[in-house]
């Protein structure tokens, strides 16, 4: 009979064992410690089995330990569980982002039995990716995952693994929950930061977006929260209404079902799913930004986005820890909501984590008929959808930067989202609109300003053919959009300018601008392409101005990139006497204007609305000289933007606005 313990557990005088058995600790008897087998287990004829000692643990590390529920009074099982993993692992795993106060982490008695589940013939590849990202340390599918991919496999060996476990799981999640509210000081998020970074895909997620997300540190308000449950609802609804037609990654009906059984907004139930707490808050979040923009709130109210993005992050830990499309869905609300942040690098850096597990899960890919035939449609649908509304922000993102996509439309096999039922239509109309829009602005970075667009050696013919093509595309794509939305129900409200005219004639002129300005592969111009980018300039800025005033323009880091990007290609036009000065003087002024409407923590904003109007004084001075003034190098750098304050602005965002190093 193996003994279980080696020769340090052995008292030499009397050839027993320094610690107590297993099956004796468990029924809290007294030990014999006979080696060979005690007199309890020798009655039962029961296995003898000595573990030794547990190891020791700092004092953090017990209460790391508590805060998680791993000590229960199962103490059989944590025996177990010790000997299994020693004490070097259980150290480990603490610093390994197993921490969480919801329902989706993996209890630690539950893994064995989670792990029995997975097969190779009954796994599919999606779930071996995520396995091999989140592979530190022994890590296992969660259970979320595997539910998907399982069904009703999955719940029975749940049932036969452990009875009464679902009682102990809820009572371990409102303990958990409890301490974490207990901490009370610090950020939920940032105390879930292990002193060093653990080398797995969560981990090093999380430290990537908390250093650069610096929104939702605390809440402006004051709790509980005294609001009626029909503001919350309206936030809901802003975010369904304006939002969700851009970025149809939520399952409206479902999700709004399940918001509807909501009693308290400020005592959610303990049983609902990290994953759900996180996005129904960045929903809400997201929902008050839209109605802020729209006027529809007092000023007290406007701070409460702050709040329910505070409320979110504090469960982003655990959400990131599933490594599931769940938490690209997350990651997605929460860039979204990153867009009222004053720069673009949260937004850059959450979209290349989304693109990345999309790629890595396979989302890119339609797909096969084996594995549609073991879905619904509905939900084949929303992972298309999901797709997409990940595709959307990411190309998004990365236009207004200027910069490179990570993905290219020839790696895309997904079908274009359709409708499922009538009342759909609209909304899933305007998202193709979108994704039209986003592809083919994707199509005139790759072919015009790439730099593999500056290697290909075209004719001054060729190029013109590349330029001729893309503005037929954009011709064509304004045409139908525009025909759309002038036959589509015309909103009553001020809430989404998916409907607006203006709205999609800025982005038409704003596409013609980017095809236009100078570029890898016409870095200088001929003065008829100068004369359309001067007339497109124009226009662009004049719809800018009307969405403005409508209070249909979203004061975020896109929109300032945007009218950025303008500005500075009208100075480029007037150094190069392409668009009349007088003509230019009003929209500028009017930009200049919309920049300063930004608010306080936008200070570039400000900068750039100082920068631009004592640019417009210096244009004047020279246009009304002839051009004949002193220094008209160092005023044409000037006026292109090469003064400390706006090549400030431009390095701190590191956005490529500049195309040439000289103008004359």
């Amino acid at each position: 009979m193996d003994s279980g313990i080696d020769s340090g557990d052995i008292s030499e005088k009397n050839n027993k064992a320094s610690h107590s058995c297993s099956r004796c600790r468990r029924l809290k008897k007294k030990c014999s410690k006979d080696v060979d087998s005690c007199t309890n287990c020798s009655k039962a004829n029961e296995v003898c089995d000595y573990p030794g000692r547990a190891p020791r643990r700092k004092r953090k590390e017990i209460e790391e330990s508590m805060l998680l529920g791993e000590l229960t009074n199962d103490k059989g099982a944590n025996a177990k569980r010790v000997r299994a993993v020693g004490s070097k692992q259980a150290t480990n795993d603490l610093g390994n982002g197993r921490r969480g106060t919801g329902k989706d982490i993996i209890e630690p008695g539950l893994r064995t039995s989670q792990q029995s589940l997975v097969s190779a013939s009954s796994v599919s590849t999606f779930l071996n990716l995520l396995n091999t990202l989140n592979h530190t340390n022994g890590s296992t599918v969660n259970e979320s995952n595997i539910r998907e991919e399982n069904g009703n496999e999955s719940r029975h060996a749940g049932k036969k693994s452990d009875d009464g476990s679902e009682d102990r799981s809820d009572g371990k999640i409102k303990q958990e929950r409890d301490a974490v509210i207990s901490h009370g000081v610090l950020a939920e998020h940032e105390r879930h930061r292990s002193e060093s970074t653990p080398i797995t895909a969560s981990a090093i997620q999380i430290e990537t977006v908390l250093s650069v997300f610096k929104g939702a540190r605390t809440t402006p308000m004051k709790l509980p929260l005294n609001i009626e449950r029909p503001l919350y609802d309206r936030f809901i609804a802003a975010f369904f209404k304006h939002n969700h037609k851009s970025y149809p990654l939520m399952n409206k009906v479902e999700f709004l079902n399940k918001v509807s059984t909501i009693r308290d907004f400020n005592k959610l139930s303990d049983k609902e799913s990290n994953t759900f707490i996180f996005q129904l808050y960045m929903i809400m979040a997201i929902g008050c930004t839209t109605l802020q923009r729209a006027g529809m709130l007092t000023s007290e109210e406007e701070g409460l986005s702050e709040h329910f993005a505070y409320m979110a992050m504090k469960i982003f830990c655990p959400v990131m820890y599933l490594q599931n499309l769940e938490t690209i869905k997350s990651l997605l609300l929460l860039g979204i909501y990153s867009f009222f942040e004053p720069k673009g690098v949260c937004s850059w850096t959450v979209s290349g984590l989304i693109m990345r597990l999309c790629i890595g899960f396979g989302l890119n890919r339609a797909l096969t008929p084996k594995k549609l035939k073991t879905m619904s449609v509905i939900d084949v649908e929303m992972r298309y959808r999901a797709f997409w509304a990940f595709y959307s922000f990411e190309r998004l993102v990365a236009t207004s930067l200027g910069r490179v996509s990570c993905l290219s439309d020839d790696d895309i096999s997904v079908p274009l989202p359709r409708p499922l039922f009538e009342e759909e239509k609209d909304d899933i109309e305007v998202t193709n609109m979108m994704i039209a829009l986003r592809r083919i602005g994707g199509r005139i970075y790759r072919k015009v300003h790439s730099v593999g667009a500056a290697r290909r050696k075209l004719t001054i013919e060729e190029k013109k053919a590349v330029i001729d093509g893309l503005r037929e595309e954009l011709d064509d794509l304004y045409k139908i959009e525009s025909t759309k939305i002038q036959n589509a129900k015309k909103e009553t409200n001020n809430i989404t300018f998916h409907h607006s005219d203006a709205w999609i004639s800025m982005r038409y002129y704003q596409l013609q601008i980017m095809l236009y300005r100078p570029s890898a592969l016409v870095p200088k111009p001929t003065m008829d392409s100068l004369t359309i980018l001067g007339d497109a300039c124009l226009r662009s800025l004049k719809y800018t101005y009307s969405l403005y005033q409508r209070k249909l323009l979203p004061l975020n880091w896109i929109t300032l990139f945007r009218v950025l990007t303008i500005c500075n290609t009208m100075l480029y036009c007037l150094c190069q006497w392409s668009i009349d000065i007088i003509e230019s003087k009003i929209e500028i002024h009017q930009c200049i204007e919309v920049l300063r409407h930004f608010g306080a923590k936008w200070v570039f904003a400000a900068k750039c609305a100082d920068v631009f109007s004592n640019i417009i004084n210096t244009i004047l001075d020279i246009s009304l000289s002839n051009g004949r003034v002193p220094n008209m190098d160092k005023l044409t750098r000037e006026v292109f933007g090469a003064s400390n304050e706006y090549q400030e602005i431009l390095d701190e965002n590191n956005v490529d606005i500049s195309w040439v190093d000289s103008i004359v």
